[in-house]
């Protein structure tokens, strides 16, 4: 079971993940005068959800949708494989592992990772974590309302011992009392 603290944090992940994921996306008829084309560039495998660009001058990895760059220590993050790094703390576990990230400068690897399905089954993953995070918050939330209802029960038959031991000192009191007052009458 995740503690509360984990639980927060993967669920504003899962909603940053979700935000970016629906602030990238758009439709639209645009007409240009001139032509482009965006290469996408050829991705190797290296762990599972992480990719690296092949047999480039840096380590550049895919991994969550996004580009890692790791430079003298130091992880960012980009969409675009060229530009637009930003400097991050926080980096996707498959990233973070990778023990010396240096060494896949120039990497070639032998196995090829299509983007687009490493999209789909990032978009799968994360899918996944949320439904497995609603299910941890509907347990815990189940686990503590069945705590919440022992212990006022708890309370409850405590309670309820206390007002009969009250009721029988009381009783007690009340037939010294009687004893006594026939005692008295006797004399």
């Amino acid at each position: 079971m995740l503690n509360p603290s984990h639980m927060r944090t993967r669920l504003l992940q899962a909603l940053l993940f979700a935000g970016l994921a629906s602030a990238c996306t758009g439709t639209g008829a645009v007409q240009y005068g001139a032509s482009a084309s965006v290469t996408t560039p050829e991705l190797v495998y290296v762990s599972p959800g992480v990719q690296v660009i092949a047999d480039y001058d840096e380590p550049v990895f895919y991994s969550d949708n996004m580009y890692w760059r790791y430079n003298s220590g130091v992880w960012y993050r980009s969409q675009y494989h060229t530009r637009g790094w930003a400097r991050v703390e926080t980096v996707p576990v498959g990233v973070r592992q990778i023990e010396r990230p240096q060494t896949y400068i120039r990497y070639r690897g032998n196995a090829r990772a299509g983007v687009r399905q490493d999209r789909n089954d990032a978009a799968r993953e994360a899918a996944q974590d949320r439904r497995e995070d609603r299910r941890e918050l509907i347990q815990e939330k189940a686990q503590d309302r069945r705590e919440d209802r022992r212990e006022l029960l708890d309370e409850k038959q405590d309670q309820r011992e206390a007002d009969r031991k009250k009721l029988l000192e009381q009783r007690e009191r009340e037939q010294r009392e009687r004893e006594r007052e026939r005692e008295r009458s006797k004399r």
